[in-house]
């Protein structure tokens, strides 16, 4: 049960992985889903379970966390599909905290033994660092839209399809696989982004030009 299991997530993440590694921009509703599910499954599994990566609680067979955050993924896909806005801000959000939350994998073990702080004091520092990661997520996704999103959906293509393919990260083959990765889910999304502006330049362009020429007639008439 637990290879089929295996299986499964394996072939998910690595769809999913390249779905969002190469549209994750445009797809805001699957881009949201996917990272609240992720996002959600690996706080879980952090502060809760007590492992490293959401993949282990489907392992742990721990399906009440799991279907927490399938739920979280369900509400992201319900609220990238209604509120765009609020998508987007919510994905800067995500992203800046689940990063900071790498960091406090990382650190964790630092903060409790070596400088001899509790458990309770780590949670809240960790839990602290979650909300200023997030704020700065949020503050970046609405300061550059569209830029923000490419990068933040090449990352998480990227560790999807590590995940799904279980790369080891320590070889230089996965490292070499990740930068190709990560170039190639930039270029084509930029490239993608860069095409949606030319084909605005025109509309804009004859915008401006119907607002001037308002205002030059505006003048005549005041002269009358």
């Amino acid at each position: 049960m637990e290879f089929v299991l295996n299986l499964i997530w394996a072939i998910v993440s690595i769809g999913l992985g390249f779905y969002t590694l190469l549209f994750g921009r445009k797809v805001l509703w699957a881009t949201l889903g996917i990272m609240a599910l992720i996002a959600t499954a690996r706080l879980l599994a952090v502060f809760v379970a007590g492992v490293d990566s959401g993949r282990q609680l489907i392992e742990l067979e721990a399906w009440d966390l799991v279907g927490i955050a399938f739920a979280a993924g369900a509400l992201g896909v319900i609220l990238g599909k209604f509120k765009q806005g609020i998508a987007v801000s919510v994905i800067g959000f995500i992203a800046g905290a689940d990063i900071i939350l790498w960091f406090y994998e990382i650190s964790s073990h630092l903060i409790i033994v070596v400088a001899r702080l509790s458990e309770q004091i780590a949670l809240g520092i960790g839990l602290l660092s979650l909300l200023f990661g997030g704020l700065i997520g949020l503050w970046l996704v609405r300061k550059y839209r569209d830029e923000i999103l490419i990068i933040v959906t090449m990352l998480v293509g990227v560790q999807l399809i590590q995940d799904g393919f279980r790369l080891d990260s320590k070889s230089s083959l996965t490292a070499i696989i990740i930068i190709t990765l990560a170039l190639v889910g930039v270029l084509v999304q930029y490239a993608d982004y860069l095409r949606e502006m030319e084909s605005k330049a025109p509309l804009i362009g004859s915008q401006q030009a119907d607002s001037t020429l308002a205002f030059f007639q505006s003048l005549e008439i005041d002269e009358e």
